[in-house]
């Protein structure tokens, strides 16, 4: 009977589903820590005030007892509860300052915010129309984001004014992001253009453009070759140009860069929609935010000029390929570029195409003859 006993304990501890530490963990994220790290390492005074709300939130007996037992929940002696847990989310934050409790949402905004894909196959000559309609259609959808009911029942600071205000912040850097990813599209087509012009034997070519809000996977399509420009070329169709450097003369491609004036951008127009008091409590992260996109500019122009460059010496190798031997090659090129990436593949198969072409013109003259 005590083995039955202990089997059915068991096996009723296994049905009971997964703790409230748990649960929160799957609705909360890693700020569920956060929160729990913020409170074991207040100051007595913000300790005090906290444990004053504890008690006239959840009674006197439960904040006496989360006075007698902080201590050994610092040292580790003692593990919060998943109810414990629970209380300090809705309460903990009332006591952070605003700039806390911006960095526990963007946390929440990363775990929760659903990034979304779009397809298109353009011309490398024709392209703007499909590809912004596509990056306007995934930022139309990263505006309807909004965090999951649940977490405002369990964590009402989620609705707090400079929450709110943070939240409006957060979005509005994910766009200038993706505005900054778009100045580049017009100077990385025109580049791609170029590089199909130099060569005559580009298979394939495709452009992943990456924002905060997700990608736009872009598949060029290269004008059709008849049978015999592939078996013995044709000097009148693409056709490696002579001026090899053509592809990297800057003053082209950086005419091509078109960036929003800085006093359009939608931070700033965010920020000075502020209330006084927000502008106060948020001004550090406004910054913050302002700075991370410079940086990201900065990262890429970088990123611009080194795919530049390599596409550069891509064309050289291809080139020499070109000029040096009658055999069939291969190239496939990879370039981090400064809105993604873009991805080459050069294939010259002639002799196999002039083996073939060879081998039927045999077979008919063999069965005329017979």
């Amino acid at each position: 009977m005590s083995r039955y006993y202990g089997y059915r304990t068991r096996r009723s501890w296994h049905s009971s589903g997964p703790s409230k530490k748990a649960v929160l963990r799957h609705l909360f994220g890693e700020i569920v820590h956060d929160v729990e790290h913020a409170f074991l390492h207040l100051t007595s005074y913000e300790l005090n005030a906290l444990f004053i709300d504890y008690g006239r939130e959840y009674g006197n007996s439960a904040g006496a007892y989360a006075r007698k037992t902080y201590d050994s929940w610092k040292s580790g002696r003692t593990q919060l509860s998943g109810k414990t847990a629970e209380r300090l989310l809705e309460l903990l934050p009332h006591h952070l300052s605003a700039k806390d409790r911006f960095e526990l949402l963007k946390k929440l905004r990363a775990k929760y915010i659903c990034k979304h894909s779009e397809y298109v196959t353009v011309p490398p000559e024709n392209w703007k129309q499909a590809v912004h309609d596509a990056i306007n259609k995934i930022i139309a959808k990263s505006r309807e984001f909004k965090l999951p009911q649940p977490l405002y029942e369990k964590a009402t600071w989620l609705a707090n004014g400079d929450v709110t205000a943070a939240q409006r912040l957060l979005h509005a850097a994910e766009e200038d992001e993706a505005r900054l990813r778009g100045a580049y599209l017009d100077a990385e087509f025109k580049r791609i253009e170029i590089f199909i012009s130099h060569i005559k034997d580009t298979e394939s070519v495709s452009h992943r453009i990456s924002i905060p809000q997700g990608d736009i996977s872009v598949t060029i399509s290269l004008p059709k070759r008849s049978f015999w420009e592939k078996t013995f070329g044709n000097n009148e169709g693409r056709h490696m140009s002579d001026d090899k450097n053509e592809i990297i003369r800057k003053e082209p491609l950086e005419k091509a860069i078109v960036r929003p004036p800085s006093n359009s951008n939608l931070l700033n127009i965010a920020a000075n929609e502020l209330s006084p008091e927000e502008l106060v409590a948020l001004r550090g992260k406004v910054i913050n935010e302002k700075l991370a996109l410079d940086v990201s500019s900065q990262k890429a122009d970088q990123r611009f000029y080194d795919s530049t460059r390599d596409m550069a010496n891509t064309v050289r190798a291809v080139n020499s390929l070109e000029q040096s031997s009658t055999s069939d090659y291969e190239v496939r090129s990879t370039f981090e570029t400064a809105s993604g990436r873009t991805d080459i593949h050069v294939n010259k198969n002639n002799n196999t195409v002039i083996i073939v072409v060879a081998i039927v013109i045999g077979i008919v003259i063999f069965m005329m003859v017979k």
